[in-house]
């Protein structure tokens, strides 16, 4: 089984319970701990309402006492005071494997407040759950908003994908990353030194986000005991399986049915 914390988003694109489907698909039973209810759809995140810190971890617990929990995957976290509850949490049950997802924006699509502010619980995630990680998924493109020049002023010089290692996770994984001009990688980072590259998969103008996706089916792989470099390249060959069956649902990005047509390869 695997605990799911994230947002309840009413379009289907990313979190809960997007990501149930997910876990059924790899044979897995998701549980799920919200983190807040968006008011969104396929053209952004407008609102989060977020519950009380205290709800979150009454709910994560009981199933936690009720389940045999084998990963966690962790989703878009609203407040500070959340991501101290799910450090918390992780900390107690460091035996389940935690693949955090740190999306490129948590902020809503319409605000006009581009600096870190717009985003409180930044630096908690960084702090707080990031060190406890098992595997960190990124785009490429949500580097710098995560690792702004007053985190990265304390790592010695190490930046990008090393500077997500730096902080304390054991491996990351940053997708459309750029090797070389022209060149586009999914790159996974290891605590040994271990650099494994596979080609990424363009997925077409206007996909949703699929790396929300890639950190559940990877939490799912690691609860099925697969290893974390396999589980991502699998994860990975999953996310270019669906991205085929992207579908304009509404007025904004095109979603993927989590649900492949035939039974996800690796190369």
């Amino acid at each position: 089984m695997t605990l799911l914390f994230g947002l309840f988003d009413p379009s289907g694109q990313q979190d809960l319970p997007a990501d149930t489907i997910t876990c059924a698909v790899h044979g897995s039973h998701g549980v799920c701990v919200l983190t807040g209810v968006a008011v969104a759809d396929t053209t952004g995140l407008f609102n989060v309402d977020a519950p009380l810190p205290e709800s979150v971890d009454d709910q994560a617990r009981g199933l936690l006492e009720d389940m045999p929990i084998h990963a966690i995957k962790v989703g878009n976290v609203p407040t500070p005071e959340i991501a101290s509850m799910i450090a918390g949490i992780a900390a107690d049950y460091s035996h389940a494997p935690l693949v955090l997802h740190l999306p490129a924006s948590q902020a809503p699509t319409d605000s006009d407040d581009e600096d870190q502010d717009s985003e409180p619980s930044v630096g908690a995630v960084l702090e707080l759950i990031l060190p406890q990680t098992k595997v960190v998924v990124m785009g490429a493109n949500a580097i710098e908003r995560w690792l702004n020049d007053e985190v990265l002023a304390h790592l010695d010089g190490n930046g990008g994908p090393q500077a997500i290692l730096a902080l304390g996770a054991d491996w990351v994984l940053v997708t459309a990353f750029a090797q070389r001009p022209g060149q586009l990688i999914n790159l996974l980072l290891g605590p040994e030194g271990e650099t494994i590259a596979w080609p990424w998969q363009p997925v077409g103008a206007r996909v949703q986000d699929l790396n929300g996706l890639i950190a559940t089916a990877i939490a799912n792989h690691l609860a099925a005991g697969l290893s974390v470099p396999e589980a991502a390249k699998q994860a990975c060959a999953y996310a270019s399986l669906v991205a085929t069956t992207a579908f304009q649902a509404g007025m904004g990005q095109r979603l993927v049915s989590r649900l492949p047509t035939k039974a996800p390869s690796t190369p």
